[in-house]
């Protein structure tokens, strides 16, 4: 089985709606990391200060089939009235160990059962 790793930066608020979102999607597990970030345009703050505010990182390692519907369903998130709130993309993976592919299975075996 292939393996693409679907990485997510949006803003801290936005984190659960994205979890959410992904996991419909098929995504099993999500890795989160916090993160700072200043966009292409700085907000400012006090004193001259700029502050783009806390951004959740997300890591989802899904097979391969599921990283273009993960994408799509983002995309509703992520995209509102052609404005961007975040980002997210797929890089494959070449090499992997230490899945647990039970988690696999377990989806695709929803899936069989969705489909029913």
């Amino acid at each position: 089985m292939k393996f693409t790793a679907v990485v997510v930066i949006a803003p801290d608020d936005l984190e659960d709606e994205v979890i959410r979102h992904a996991q419909q999607a098929g995504a099993a597990g999500v890795t989160i990391m916090q993160g700072k970030g200043i966009g292409g345009e700085a907000r400012k703050t006090f004193f001259g200060l700029t502050f783009e505010g806390t951004q959740s990182v997300l890591l989802i390692i899904v097979g391969t089939h599921l990283s273009t519907p993960i994408l799509k369903e983002l995309h509703q998130v992520l995209v509102r009235d052609r404005e961007s709130r975040g980002l997210a993309f797929a890089i494959p993976i070449e090499h992997l160990t230490g899945i647990d592919l039970r988690q696999v299975a377990r989806f695709e075996e929803r899936l069989r059962h969705d489909d029913a």
